[in-house]
């Protein structure tokens, strides 16, 4: 009886929570790409977390920032293979202490700056990742559909995570996990 009381609990508070998540992302930007502009500073790499997550250091007044890439969702660490792969892929494209530029658009749920990175080549790093297939369009966010776009080309191409039949979308993978602590705990 509990243990049907607790599931029940858990899958309400996932759809309460990915319901705050959906109407935040839907509040920001428009239907088309957003148009960022891009910072007049410049950063340096401190810290590469994952797959779209990076520590950067403002060049200007030498605070750090915590930088979550605009329109992409990468495939959290514990994730078989792709975790490692897309982070390993963020940490050859933004090598510690290379110069950085940033489109930047907002602030998270999380204080994380959301942004479009630059590498030293002028590289969009966020694009250049999900090209590579190593991220996956971040559906929920507003603003982003060429993201999709080039998602489509890796999708079709077969690139990355796109050729491998038991990846699981890092959204569906982080509730699976959420659930299943839950579960361990019951």
């Amino acid at each position: 009886m509990f243990k049907i009381l607790g599931i029940c609990l858990i899958i309400t508070n996932l759809a309460i929570y990915e319901s705050k998540w959906s109407s935040y992302n839907r509040t920001k930007g428009s239907f088309f790409q957003k148009k960022l502009s891009i910072s007049p500073d410049s950063f340096t790499v401190i810290k590469v977390a994952d797959g779209d997550t990076i520590t950067v250091r403002n060049n200007s007044n030498w605070e750090l920032v915590r930088i979550r890439f605009f329109c992409i969702d990468a495939p959290e660490k514990s994730q078989p293979k792709w975790g490692k792969e897309s982070s390993d892929k963020l940490r050859e494209l933004l090598p510690l202490n290379s110069k950085v530029k940033l489109a930047i658009d907002k602030t998270d749920l999380y204080g994380r700056t959301v942004a479009e990175v630059f590498n030293y080549k002028r590289e969009n790093v966020n694009k250049k990742m999900t090209e590579l297939g190593l991220v996956v369009h971040y559906r929920f966010q507003k603003g982003c559909d060429d993201y999709r776009l080039v998602e489509k080309t890796a999708k079709s191409s077969q690139r990355g995570v796109w050729n491998d039949k038991k990846f699981e979308l890092p959204w569906d993978y982080r509730k699976k996990m959420v659930f299943n602590s839950f579960l361990l705990k019951l």
